[in-house]
């Protein structure tokens, strides 16, 4: 289901992309090519600044969101998700965040107000949150 949000933006999403009947996606959301979205998931981009903006979430192309995942994003910040990415069944993505491509972020994995860079890993069930990872970076809980 494709939402507007409250200042007016509608998702651009792919031709190619595959979203999931019952995935959720709100507001100023960019999917690229060859995306998969599974079901239950939520893309949301609705909160605005302190000026009434918001910025994007994008999600590059390749990429594999899975099952009950949510990505949102506080006060309008951006979220970016990498090409050739696979975020794992129920993590929660939540902006600031910037996750890099060729990246593996487990299952129940939270990454908040944090970067993650190229071809790191972060295992299952464990959070991440106010600090960068270097690209090649494995995390495990």
């Amino acid at each position: 289901m494709v939402h507007q949000n409250p200042t007016g933006h509608i998702p651009v999403i792919a031709e190619s992309a595959y979203v999931g009947n019952t995935a959720i996606i709100s507001g100023k959301v960019i999917i690229h090519d060859q995306i998969s979205i599974g079901p239950y998931a939520i893309i949301r981009a609705d909160e605005v600044n302190a000026t009434g903006d918001i910025e994007s979430i994008i999600i590059g192309a390749n990429s594999n969101i899975q099952d009950g995942m949510v990505i949102h994003s506080k006060s309008g910040t951006a979220v970016s998700i990498g090409e050739h990415t696979s975020i794992a069944h129920r993590s929660i993505i939540h902006g600031p965040c910037s996750v890099g491509s060729q990246v593996f972020v487990g299952f129940n994995r939270v990454l908040f107000n944090c970067t993650v860079g190229n071809g790191s890993v972060e295992r299952h069930n464990a959070v991440v949150d106010g600090c960068d990872l270097p690209p090649g970076f494995h995390v495990s809980y």
